[in-house]
């Protein structure tokens, strides 16, 4: 772990952190803190999960937009980039949806290890394939609050959407040109599926999925797959019209923020 630039916001404290995925690979982030020192108990956390050739920004900065509104509501939260993706270390053609669902789990563990962070309190929210990875994990990180945005709900659409875009690459081995990055084609799924819509069945926490009513990479019977197989007695579901799928306005990204941080302070912060 290293702190190694602090950025005093009015929005709280935002530290550049890194930390060792289970492949003992570096992994890089931001940690965001509240402007005020909660109590003993310290204040509930969030970790954002970032989509497919993503990186812990996400598309118009997001995530970031997100975890500034997050620390003013009195969260702390951790944005990362996966093994191979954006600051951390590796090659994304070394990456898989097993390795980041590890650094998922790294990720959570890092955070609920962090002074002032109630390790009681913890929230996930995945963008995308980073949502799929949020429901695959919930349950079995001890999770107390779900929130999924544009995610993916079945491995098919990943491949779907990414089909048009792959350029083998000859002689690699595997490897794979997809919107200038190098992918495995493993990656992509001739292995056996993930099923995150199995394991959020057992996640019985507060959950909310946001999709985008104009999404032209995820089918809209996602979001309802997601709100049916999800084991929780608190979930909603919401559509945002004709937003595409990463909710790329301003008034798209206010309204998914705002419900977020609405949803995360009304079932974490009690």
């Amino acid at each position: 772990m290293l702190g190694v630039f602090l950025n005093n916001m009015n929005s709280g404290v935002e530290a550049f952190v890194q930390f060792r995925s289970p492949a003992r690979k570096i992994l890089r982030g931001m940690i965001h803190r509240p402007p005020t020192v909660a109590g003993r108990r310290g204040v509930p956390g969030v970790i954002f999960l970032h989509g497919f050739t993503g990186d812990r920004m996400e598309s118009h900065w997001m995530f970031v937009k997100c975890a500034r509104a997050l620390s003013r509501a009195g969260f702390a939260s951790l944005r990362f980039d996966f093994y191979g993706s954006g600051e951390s270390e590796g090659d994304f053609s070394e990456a898989s949806f097993e390795s980041e669902i590890s650094d998922a789990f790294s990720a959570v563990e890092f955070l609920r290890r962090q002074r002032g962070v109630d390790s009681r309190r913890l929230a996930l929210i995945g963008l995308s394939l980073g949502g799929a990875i949020a429901a695959s994990i919930a349950h079995r990180a001890g999770a107390q609050a779900l929130v999924l945005w544009a995610a993916v709900s079945r491995f098919c659409e990943v491949r779907t959407a990414a089909e048009q875009m792959i350029k083998p690459i000859p002689g690699s081995n595997g490897i794979a040109e997809y919107n200038g990055h190098a992918v495995s084609l493993k990656f992509l799924g001739d292995s056996e599926d993930p099923d995150p819509l199995r394991q959020i069945a057992l996640f019985r926490k507060p959950t909310l999925i946001i999709h985008p009513g104009n999404d032209l990479y995820i089918p809209q019977s996602a979001p309802q797959d997601y709100f049916d197989a999800a084991g929780a007695t608190v979930k909603e579901k919401v559509i945002v019209p004709g937003a595409d799928h990463t909710f790329s306005s301003l008034d798209w990204e206010h309204q998914v923020i705002e419900q977020s941080v609405e949803w995360l302070r009304t079932h974490l912060v009690t």
